[in-house]
């Protein structure tokens, strides 16, 4: 009797022992070692080229910052130039998720990269006649865009960056003289970013 009473303390201290060791580890997370070091807002601006045709686009985004890491949303509107004949232009809108890595943030100038994942739609518009939008053409796209560049610190609150990237466009089924796989080209982006870094 009394060595049963002791099997069943050492089994109920065993059990004890293992749930306190399985309580004490911490849960592992994507961000759980990164600190949140501030948010801003962006506008943003856009030059590339497609089908020989110049493309201008802009829009905004806003993000939180996790030490050199932010991640956020973003939207973009982009109209390329006009036809010799005719008013209708192509206008790609699109926008989605955000990603961004800086290093090293603190200085003056340093290097800025992001990804830019998107949902969208490609029409065509006369401008001329109150933005219509033809009903006809409304293809649906996925936008993927890597771009690399540099961040100047222009103060504490705002910083300024200009990058390289690349525009990969899926889903468009060509327009005119506009080829499937014309909107797939170098984009130059100019990116302000507003806000708080907390360094």
């Amino acid at each position: 009797m009394h060595l049963a009473m002791i099997q069943k303390t050492l089994i109920l201290a065993l059990l004890f022992f293992g749930t306190t060791l399985v309580a004490q580890q911490t849960q592992q997370t994507l961000l759980r070692n990164s600190h949140i070091r501030g948010g801003f807002v962006s506008p943003m601006f856009s030059w590339s080229q497609a089908n020989n045709k110049t493309g201008l686009g802009a829009g905004g985004g806003l993000g939180v910052v996790f030490d050199d890491f932010f991640i956020g949303f973003f939207g973009m509107g982009e109209t390329f130039e006009r036809p010799k004949v005719g008013t209708t232009q192509l206008a790609h809108g699109y926008g989605g998720l955000w990603l961004g890595y800086t290093t090293p943030s603190h200085k003056l100038l340093h290097l800025y990269t992001s990804l830019k994942i998107a949902g969208g739609s490609v029409g065509t518009t006369d401008f001329e006649d109150d933005w219509d939008f033809d009903p006809n053409l409304h293809d649906a796209t996925f936008v993927l865009i890597p771009e690399a560049g540099l961040e100047l610190n222009v103060a504490r609150w705002m910083r300024m960056s200009g990058t390289v990237g690349y525009r990969f466009v899926n889903g468009f089924e060509g327009w005119g003289s506009y080829g499937k796989k014309d909107l797939n080209a170098p984009v130059f982006n100019l990116t302000l970013r507003l806000g708080w870094f907390g360094r």
